[in-house]
């Protein structure tokens, strides 16, 4: 295999930033040179001497690359700065990453300035070296300098590690304890300077704040700005960061920032006042900068629950390593794509073919422990115990917003765990691998709830779809299942559990056992051993299933099934019961080695400790607290102490799921290259991000095709279109809050207003209209909000007025799910939330019945065309471009090519085909007439004609008019959600 590197000397070259493989085995490794501003990556000339790069002290060592982290305004190099061994296997070590450096690459001055914080902070925790958690490992077994003519991690004989276990800390708790290092990040947005930039940008003004400076220069220096960046560390070491200032004559006065904190760019024009459609999304993005850049370094190096390793696979069990061994194959290529956690990261390297510089890595648990234990004779045998555990890439995230399965199969918190005993004496390993996942349904809960209630969603064909892959990649990856459901029966858990059971039962597969232990209800009272009647029942399928047994690294024996368990989060009581599988299975394995049975059970304590810890990291890293329940795991007892402290858990999970949760989901879906930077956009406005693993573009899809069978009565009504758009929560108003997302229908006769339930995947109400009622139509810009700068782009924010005459033929439904009918129009509520015009005056006209007994019709009233007081309007506004779905039955008609926005196209199309369906029924819409009304033909000229435009460009809602209705409550509550949340 391809070597990896395992020590890199990083330096600020001129025109980009220099990676240096170190040590004797690295000298036929290729350097690395990655450019600023653009990041490209290319092969640097081997004639950089290292020794010259050392003396500039401008340097620092790295352990290893975690990748490259861009957004719209610069990228960063993620530099393994120190690392710790917790296990080792087969003779080959796993390290867990414990911290990180953020290099920037905009500029020379400021990667040069990271850099000299990094050594300053090194050398700070040099001499400071308090406890084991601070020991890195490389101290331990690389001790020597990196012009060293020894590779100390190759040629140290290896060492048996011992697990120790780490303080246990949330988020929140991170952030308490590290409050200096978020100084400057506060200031930004509480400083009574920050305020009044963001103050003068909601009213419109130029920005600029307290000494003339702008909202963009501001955002330019934030943008830079890393959370390397101490007070205590440029203080250890003063005269590296003035030889930094004084290398590229720079003077800074006490008291100002310099490095990343203030940089300057000398080669580039400032940046204009007004944003291009371009910048809003770079603008966006820059404000959260700081945010990302912290969060980034919580996640891979402050939860210290990435692992990885220079020459084993901790992506793949003892039965898969071997399947995937080849010496001539990177590492990169042949680790399981379902737990490579920085592959997006690490792929800007690999596309260059810099596969020295690609460190797969792997985020879960890992632990060992060596053990002793005699056997019958009364000869002690060594042992080790690895707990190696991965979580899936897939639907990964934090609890409540990450639920249940997707459309592919894939299920929240699917995480594989590995259960490896090594035999030392006899060079043996035995592998045991369970798995625990979310429910496989669509569902979904409120975060905003201590107990939030289930909420099913789509179709019963869907789910089937989406249960039967998940059921089906299981069985190619682990063969036979034995599935083990963990939730209550009887309570609001039993929504999803029934539906589980329902399907599991439907799929009628004998190689899928499903068994449902309600474990409330079963250890009521805190009685948790009780899980003893579970293990009776079903048991026996450890020993039915077995375990992988490789000997001299050969495969002899092979594990045939995996045990599925989940409760709702698939954390506390699926730890618990785990566990248990755990024991029994390691009990067996030492009985078939000789091993006294009257032995195991005080030689295997520190099993509670390991699968405790299991469960704290699991826990930590899908709900941000440690695990429940995690006082029986350690010492099989519960009791008040621990019920309490379970309760404390509890209220710091709610906390986290509604204030911290929603930012790290996007950086976590950023981070693994599911989302684009868009997402920070759609942050900043809803404080919150949707989920990508949903096809939004194909539910939207689902919803045209559904709402065209269900509403469309008459089967030769051709249909010419379909979109989906937000409207106003109430009829015949443009900016009534929530807006909610509907479906638009066009045919050859009636223009088709569906609300549609895309929960459940049906049509609540609809309205018809037909195109001889319709009047006119108005499109333009349409701002419905004013508090961020891609919500009053008047070019990303477009809309439309479809202005008519109810008529005799118009046709109101709703769906009531049920026999009854003709819901009245006076009912304006329920009219309202169908979303369907409700009349001023109440009639009681003909009635249209439908051919579905459960959709209740109502007619309009029939009035006089001529009365401009009847005209009633439905506004529509455009979804986000990289959201919006347009489906038609043939090809629509084209469109001209513009430098407008998608928004605006999509509107302008829209525009377009109704007009041009409209002159189908009435062939004088837009003809020239007279003052009179008569038409004129082409060439009369007996009286000067005036153009009748059907359609007019006008704005729904202009920003001066959004901001003119825009409250100060409303400013106060955005502003203090944005405190809260960004």
């Amino acid at each position: 295999m391809p070597g990896l590197v395992r020590k890199v000397l990083i330096l600020a070259a001129i025109d980009g930033l220099l990676l240096l493989p170190t040590g004797p085995r690295s000298r036929s490794q290729p350097q690395t040179k990655i450019a600023y501003k653009t990041g490209a990556i290319n092969t640097a000339p081997n004639e950089t001497a290292v020794s010259q790069a050392v003396a500039t002290g401008n340097t620092f060592e790295a352990v290893g690359i975690a990748g490259l982290l861009s957004v719209p305004s610069g990228s960063w190099l993620i530099a393994i700065t120190k690392r710790s061994q917790v296990a080792e296997v087969k003779g080959r070590q796993i390290f867990v990453i414990t911290d990180i450096a953020l290099i920037p690459l905009h500029s020379k001055a400021e990667a040069e300035a990271a850099i000299a914080r990094v050594r300053a902070k090194n050398a700070k925790k040099s001499l400071n070296t308090t406890g084991l958690d601070d020991i890195d490992s490389d101290e331990e077994y690389d001790g020597d300098s990196v012009l060293s003519s020894e590779d100390d991690v190759y040629d140290d004989p290896p060492r048996r590690p011992n697990h120790h276990r780490t303080a246990s800390s949330s988020i929140a708790e991170d952030v308490i304890g590290k409050k200096g290092l978020y100084g400057r990040f506060a200031e930004r947005w509480f400083s009574k300077r920050g305020w009044q930039v963001d103050r003068n940008r909601l009213q419109g003004l130029s920005g600029k704040g307290d000494g003339g400076e702008t909202f963009q220069m501001r955002r330019m220096k934030s943008r830079t700005g890393s959370p390397d960046s101490e007070t205590a560390d440029k203080a250890v070491a003063p005269n590296i960061e003035i030889r930094v200032q004084e290398s590229q004559g720079e003077t800074t006065s006490p008291g100002e920032s310099s490095g990343a904190d203030a940089p300057t760019y000398p080669d580039q024009p400032a940046q204009p006042e007004v944003l291009q459609d371009n910048e809003v999304m770079e603008g966006v993005a820059n404000s959260l900068t700081p945010k990302l850049l912290r969060t980034v370094k919580l996640l891979l190096a402050s939860s210290r629950s990435f692992y990885f390793s220079y020459d084993y696979d901790v992506t793949r069990s003892i039965a898969k390593q071997t399947l995937a061994t080849s010496s001539e194959v990177p590492l990169h290529k042949k680790v399981d794509s379902d737990y490579f956690w920085n592959k997006h990261l690490i792929s800007p390297f690999v596309e260059a073919g810099q596969h020295h510089i690609a460190l797969p890595l792997m985020q879960g648990f890992v632990a060992q422990q060596h053990f002793q234990i005699p056997n019958k004779e009364g000869y002690s045998r060594n042992f080790l115990l690895t707990l190696l555990t991965r979580r899936s890439v897939h639907r990964a995230g934090l609890r409540y917003l990450r639920r249940g399965v997707d459309e592919n199969g894939y299920v929240a918190n699917c995480v594989e765990t590995e259960q490896l005993l090594s035999d030392i004496d006899k060079n043996t390993e035995y592998s045991f691998v369970q798995m625990r996942g979310s429910i496989p349904v669509f569902f979904q809960q409120s975060p905003y709830a201590l107990k939030p209630k289930p909420i099913l969603m789509h179709s019963e064909s869907a789910n089937k779809a989406a249960f039967q892959a998940h059921f089906k990649r299981l069985k190619e990856r682990y063969g036979d299942i034995q599935a083990v459901n963990l939730v209550e029966r009887h309570s609001l858990e039993g929504i999803v559990g029934n539906m589980y059971e329902k399907y599991a039962n439907e799929l009628e597969d004998p190689k899928i056992k499903f068994e449902w232990f309600d474990f409330h209800a079963e250890c009521r009272g805190m009685k948790f051993e009780n899980v003893s009647l579970l293990l009776d029942r079903v048991g026996d399928v450890v020993d039915q299933f077995g375990w992988t047994e490789e000997h001299n690294d050969k495969i002899e024996k092979s594990q045939t099934g995996v045990i599925r368990t989940n409760c709702m989060d698939c954390l506390d009581r699926t730890n618990v019961v785990m566990s248990n599988f755990a024991r029994r299975a390691i009990e067996i394995q030492l009985t078939h080695l000789n091993i006294d049975p009257a032995k195991l059970d005080a030689s295997l304590n520190f099993m509670n400790l390991l699968w405790a810890d299991n469960g704290d990291a699991i826990s930590k890293q899908y709900s941000s607290t440690a695990a429940l329940k995690g006082d029986f795991t350690r010492t099989k007892k519960r009791n008040i102490s621990g019920a309490l402290a379970d309760f404390g858990l509890t209220l710091t999970r709610f906390w986290n799921n509604i204030i911290g949760d929603f930012f790290t989901q996007a950086a976590i879906d950023y981070l693994l290259g599911n989302v684009s930077a868009q997402v920070f956009v759609e942050f900043e406005a809803k404080m919150m991000s949707g989920d990508p693993a949903i096809n939004i573009s194909k539910v939207r899809q689902n919803a045209i095709e559904t709402s065209s069978r269900m509403v469309i009565a008459d089967k030769n009504e051709e249909m010419m279109g379909g979109w989906t758009l937000l409207t106003p929560s109430e009829a015949n108003t443009i900016r009534t809050f929530p807006f909610k997302e509907v479906v638009l229908l066009l045919t050859e006769a009636a223009l088709y207003l569906c609300k549609f339930d895309f929960a459940m995947d049906k049509v609540s109400a609809f309205e018809r209209i037909s195109l001889e009622n319709i009047k006119g139509l108005q499109y333009g810009a349409y701002i419905t909000e004013t508090m961020t700068s891609a919500s009053v782009d008047e070019k990303r924010n477009v809309g439309l007025i479809v202005t008519y005459e109810p008529g005799e033929d118009d046709i109101l439904r709703i769906n009531t799910r049920s026999l009854t009918s003709n819901v009245s129009r006076q009912h304006s509520d329920i009219a309202a939330d169908a979303a369907v015009p409700p009349q001023k005056d109440d009639y009681q006209g003909n009635t249209k019945q439908s051919d579905d007994p459960k959709l209740a019709s109502k007619g309009t009233p029939p009035v006089s065309s001529s009365d401009p007081n009847n005209e009633r309007i439905l506004a529509f506004k455009a979804l986000s471009a990289d959201a919006t779905v347009k489906a038609s039955s043939r090809v629509p008609s084209p469109i001209r090519k513009s430098a407008e926005s998608d928004e605006e196209t999509l509107i302008l199309s829209i525009c377009s085909e109704i007009e041009r369906a409209c002159k189908l029924v009435n062939p004088s819409i837009g003809r020239n007439t007279t003052e009179n009304g008569a038409a004129v033909e082409d060439g009369d000229t007996h009286e000067e004609p005036q153009r009748c435009a059907f359609i007019e460009k006008k704005d729904v809602v202009s920003v001066l008019e959004a901001k003119r209705s825009t409250g100060l409550l409303e400013q106060v509550g955005y502003s203090i959600r944005r405190w809260v949340w960004a």
